[in-house]
């Protein structure tokens, strides 16, 4: 397949791939809202990688882009940044009921707070490096696509 577009072509393109940046930026500050306790939409709760606005151009749109393996490279950490997600999404809103051993023991609701505090901070991280990862992968494809043509 000739990787030579023409100049719109090559624009649209580019374009697609920065609106395929934004959908995923957007989605990622819904993610930091929702675990600082801000209320989301339901259109931004965790979904499958498939289902998001980016995924949606990536197995839709996106294929065309297909033969570049910078854009094939894409898909594994996009799928860890909805693992990541959903794993904060569950450790928000997850809430199994205490054992009795643990009532009886005594263990209080603030220590229970403070280790999911601290555990949603190590997925955010996480999150944040997952999403710093899936950029540079899309700036690497941009600059791929700009280079051949």
């Amino acid at each position: 397949m000739s990787d030579t577009k023409t100049s719109a072509e090559l624009e649209d393109t580019l374009l697609q791939i920065r609106k395929a940046k934004t959908a995923h930026l957007r989605w990622r500050a819904y993610a930091m809202a929702l675990s600082s306790g801000y209320a989301v939409e339901e259109g931004q709760l965790p979904v499958q990688h498939t289902e998001c606005q980016f995924g949606g151009w990536y197995y839709g749109e996106g294929q065309a882009l297909n033969h570049y393996q910078e854009f094939r490279d894409i898909e594994d950490i996009h799928q860890q940044v909805h693992t990541v997600y959903q794993e904060i999404f569950q450790t928000l809103f997850d809430k199994p009921e205490p054992s009795i051993w643990r009532k009886l023991m005594g263990k209080s609701a603030t220590t229970d707070r403070v280790a999911q505090k601290v555990k949603i901070e190590k997925e955010l991280e996480r999150l944040s490096e997952q999403s710093r990862l899936m950029m540079d992968a899309l700036d690497k494809l941009e600059n791929v696509i700009s280079q051949n043509n």
